[in-house]
This record gives structure tokens, sequence and C-alpha cells, in this order.
């Protein structure tokens, strides 16, 4: 009997693999069908369809259910041994040996002796081969028709739903290209603001998005809020930028570029780049002069010099810290009498507090101007204080030079002067910082404020005029839009002939940036100069005037070859630079002194003496 099972059990299986097929084929059909109906649905009406993941639903939807299927209408053991008795022939030999099994019988153990000599016999899989249903094609050609009609079909969004989503795409897209782009410039300012140590008051969360679903965030309402923000960053930076500490620094400069060279020494470069404002390196030179002395590197010629020099700039320093004119005049356009406000000017150095008290006294002014007065007198205040403290440390450095050295008392008073400069250092860059955060947030307004999408958005608009921005839909002032170039129009710019009046005219925006290129002097063409205020220094400019009188010598040789010269002229232009030739000759041959070349003591500036006559 055992062999019987087995026939009847792999029957059984191959009727289940059988039937599958035959379901899955149908099944699949239908699905295919499906497709076919969502190909129209999304090529005629613009129905959303996923068509990377709806061919694997539909198929994965088929197999299971085809499986289900399949093993609710499996064959059961008499059923499957009644199958495999049909299709082998066998005469419900081994249907009927299931049946009487359990009989004991004689005709009933002949009856299942002769089925088990028949299954051992019988191939079942030539009576129930596995092969594909019969219409297998219909699936197949189904598949066919959706593929050509998938890739045929063109869209035509009769119900617009497609338009709509792409709409929305575009609108979330814009979305988050908005956000990326106030998010990389909002890093970019706060760290230009950081390096200024520009302190933004944190304010509550003001996100367009917050609390709307994502169909009505409007990417221009993300734009209003970074323009509201660049707007009270921008104010903020210029409040500071016409704060008291740059007003200081402002004057601080202007004293200092009215320095004169003290003469010839090693303090030329300090007193040339304290002139110039780069207090960098100014205290780089105050730093190179105090290793030269640590080091006992300067000649006892040299100490002289230094001493000289620093007496020298103490005394001009003192000179810019007297000068009241301004914050006398200051005072008194505050409503200060005269007599007061001359006190007070000589005391603003020592105490620029008294200046501030004074101010506040006066009731004449808004809360607004006298704000910006005081701040104005105590920059003045301030910078002369600090020109009256260099001027001290360095006239204490002149008192303790000698030819031996400097003493510790002359030390401390370098390195007070070096902490002076290291502060104005500070201050110098603190402006600098604040001018390029400054021109970022004005460059980032421009970017940001210049887009007008919508009608109303900018001033022109919302005062019932013409377009500033240009970019409104119903401007008349549109810039370089596409449209019909032959109409006639009553605005100017944008499509058409413009019949209207001309738009207003706006000053261009503009962003400075500060940079120090490094390069070599090739002898090319002056394109800057600059006057600085020192003493002639004698014997020193044979060399150039040398080059200059043969450069010159040689141009007139040509001139003259050229004949560009008049004739009667000629004789006087030999003559002429005969004579510069000779001086520069016996310039060049005298020797120069061991000391040195002499200073005079007159400005570079000033006019040369008339020669005297000889006389006889």
């Amino acid at each position: 009997m055992q062999h019987v099972k087995d026939a009847v059990r792999a029957a059984s299986i191959r009727l289940f693999i059988v039937g599958f097929i035959a379901r899955f084929a149908t099944l699949i059909t239908l699905a295919i069908v499906a497709l076919f109906i969502a190909t129209l649905l999304d090529r005629l009406l613009g129905v959303a369809i996923n068509w990377k993941l709806s061919p694997w639903v539909a198929f994965g939807i088929a197999f299971a259910a085809a499986f289900i299927w399949s093993i609710a209408k499996r064959h059961r053991e008499i059923a499957a041994a009644r199958v495999l008795d049909e299709r082998a022939g066998l005469r419900e030999s081994l249907s009927t040996a299931l049946c009487v099994e359990k009989n004991s019988d004689s005709w009933a153990k002949a009856v299942v002796l002769s089925a088990e000599e028949k299954a051992k016999k019988l191939r079942v899989a030539h009576a129930i081969p596995i092969e594909a249903p019969q219409r297998w094609y219909v699936p197949v050609f189904a598949a066919l028709c959706v593929g050509i009609l998938w890739m045929s079909l063109p869209r035509y969004d009769l119900l617009g739903l497609l338009a709509k989503r792409h709409e929305a795409q575009d609108h979330q897209q814009e979305i988050v290209q908005v956000k990326a782009e106030v998010k990389a410039k909002e890093d970019k300012l706060a760290e230009m603001l950081a390096k200024a140590g520009v302190e933004m008051k944190k304010e509550g969360q003001d996100d367009a998005t917050t609390g709307k679903p994502p169909t009505e965030v409007n990417p221009d309402e993300i734009r209003r809020a970074a323009v509201k923000k660049l707007t009270d960053v921008n104010d903020r930076l210029n409040q500071l930028q016409s704060g008291e500490r740059q007003q200081q620094l402002k004057s601080l400069q202007d004293q200092l570029k009215q320095l004169k060279q003290p003469g010839p020494g090693p303090l030329q470069e300090l007193s040339r780049n304290l002139a110039k404002g780069d207090f960098s390196k100014a205290q780089e030179n105050l730093a190179e002069l105090q290793k030269k002395l640590e080091d006992s590197s300067l000649s006892p010629q040299e100490k002289e010099q230094v001493k000289a020099q620093f007496d020298g700039l103490a005394k001009q320093l003192k000179d810019q810290a007297s000068k009241q004119e301004e914050l006398k005049n200051l005072m008194q356009q505050a409503g200060v009498d005269k007599k007061t406000a001359e006190q007070l000017a000589k005391q603003a150095a020592q105490n620029p507090e008294a200046v501030k008290k004074a101010l506040e006294q006066m009731k004449n002014m808004s809360p607004e101007q006298q704000k910006k007065m005081i701040e104005s007198a105590m920059a003045m205040s301030k910078s002369m204080g600090q020109c009256e403290n260099m001027s001290q440390s360095m006239n204490q450095m002149a008192q303790s030079m000698s030819k031996e050295g400097m003493s510790e008392a002359g030390k401390q008073a370098m390195q007070q002067l070096s902490q002076q400069m290291s502060e104005m250092e500070q201050m110098a860059q603190e402006a600098q910082a604040l001018q390029a955060a400054a021109s970022e947030a004005k460059q980032q307004l421009k970017e940001m404020g210049g887009k007008c999408e919508a009608e109303g958005e900018c001033d022109g608009c919302k005062n019932g005029g013409d377009c500033k921005g240009g970019n409104c839909k119903n401007a008349k002032n549109g810039l370089w839009r596409e449209g019909d170039t032959n109409r006639n129009g009553s605005g100017s710019g944008g499509p058409g002939r413009g019949d209207g009046k001309s738009p207003e005219q706006l000053a261009a925006d503009y962003r400075t940036e500060k940079r120090k290129a490094n390069s070599n002097t090739q002898g090319g063409p002056i394109i800057g100069t600059r006057l600085v205020y020192g003493e002639q220094v004698r014997g020193e400019s044979a060399a150039e005037f040398a080059s200059a009188v043969e450069t010159a010598k040689g141009s007139a040789a040509e001139a003259l070859e050229a004949m560009r010269v008049p004739r009667e002229y000629q004789e006087a232009v030999k003559t002429y630079f005969g004579t510069l030739e000779k001086k520069a000759v016996d310039a060049a041959a005298k020797p120069a002194t061991e000391s040195g070349a002499k200073p005079d003591p007159k400005p570079a500036d000033s006019k040369p003496e008339a020669p005297k006559p000889s006389g006889t």
C-alpha cells in the first residue's frame, strides 16, 4: 500500500502545481488588464500612478491570490487518486484500494494487492505532466498591449491633475531651495557677525512654515521673513558703525595722519605705519626695536636717533591731543557756553566723563540727537586721551634712552605703548569685520529683497505707481520679459513698445571689500601718490637725479634727431641738458661724509630758498 500512497501523493503535488499555474495565468491577465486601465487613466486624465511600484504590486497580488486559491482548491487523497486513475487508465484501481484498505476480506486484499502492483509500474510524471495552460498566450499578449500603449499614448491631462501635481512639486522644491538658500546666507552672516563680535538678539521662531500645511506655505513668505531679519541685522550694524567706538577709531586715525617723520633713524617705519593707521605693522616695528635694544645691536648713534625720534613723536602726539577746537565747537553746538566748552575741552583727554555729564544736562535736543552728540564728543575725548597716553609713553621712553640703552622705566613705557597699539589694532580689526559684515548683509538684502514675484509687493505697487523691482506680474515697467514686441503699451521696458513715462532712476548698489595684494615692485607706472610730512635729507637723491637726467637727455636727443624741436631752440636744449648732466656727475662724485647725510630742518613740502647773489 506504500507505493499506492506515494503515487497518490506525487499526483497531488503535481495537480497543485498545474492548478497554481492555470490560476496565476488567469489572475495575471486580470492584473495586466488593470494596468491597462491605469495607463489610460494616467495618460488621459492625469491620475497619479506610481509606475515603479504598480507592476510589482500587481504581480505580487496575482501570485499570492493564485497560491491561496490553489491551496483552497487542492485535491485530497481520494480525489487525487481518482484523477490519477483517470489519467493513467487504471479504472479506479488506486482509489478503490484506498477505500477498502482497512477491510480484511479476500476481495479487498486482492484489490489492494493489484493496486500495489500497478502503482509500482506507474510513472506519475507521464500521467500528470506539468505544462502551460491552454491559453498561456493571453497574458503575454495583454502585457505587450500595455507596453505599446504606455509608450505610444501621449499625455492629455484632461482633468488638469498632472499640472496640479507638477505645480505642487515645483512649489515644494522651491520651498526647499529657498530654505537652503536662506540657511546658507544666515550661516555665512552669522560667521561674519561672530568675527565682528556682534551679538544679535535671539528672537522667537519666525519661520513662515510654522503651523501651516505644506500646500499653504509660500516661498515669498520665507523670503520676507529673511528680509526682515536681514533688515534688523543691517540696522544694528549701521548703529555700530556710527557708534562711539568706531567714531573714536576714525578720530584717532585722522589725528595720526598728521604725524610727520621725526627725522632719520630706526623709527621711520613705526612713524609711517602709525600715520597710515596700520597698527599691526607699527606694533611689529616696536617689537623689532625692543629686540634690538635687548640684543644691544643698535649703535650709540642709532640710540641717539631713537631718543630724538621718540621725543619728536611724543611732541607731535601731545600737539594732537591738545587740538580741542573741534570738540569745543561740538559742545557749543550742543548749547554749552563758550567758557565752559573751552574748560571741558582742555580736560577731555584726562576726564571724558565730565564732557558726557555736561552734554547730558543739555535739554535743548531730542534724546536721539543728544545720544549722537554724546557719542561724537566721547569719541573725540577718548581719541585725544589715546594720543595723550601714547605721548606720555614715548616721552618716558625718550627720557630713559641713552647711549648705554634703555632703563627699566623706559621698557615699562614701551610695554604700555605696545598694549595701547594692541588696543588700537583690535579696534581697527573690529571696524574691518563690521564693514565686511555690513557689506554682506547689504548684498544679501539686495539678493533677497530684489525679488518681487507678485503684484503689490514692492513700494511702487503699494503706492499705486510703477513697479520699482521690475518683476511684478502686472508691472508696467517689466525688465526683459517675453511677450509680443509689436504692441504699444502704457509703460516702459519689458515686451512691446513703451509709450509711458520712464521709470525712476535707482542708485546702483555696490559693495566694497578690503584686500591686500602681496606683489613685487616691477618699476611700472605710478598708480597713486601720498604726501608724507618729513624732513629733507640732502645728498641722498644723486642717483635718482642722475637717472632722471639720463632719461630726459635720451628723449631730447631723439627729439632733436627727429626734428621735432625747432631749429632756433635746438642749441638751447643742448645747453640745458648739458648743464644738467654736469650737475649729475658732480653730485655723484662728491664723497659721502662719515656721519651720513645731514637733515634739513625744513619740511619736505617747503619752498626752496632763493639763491644768494655771489659778491665780487
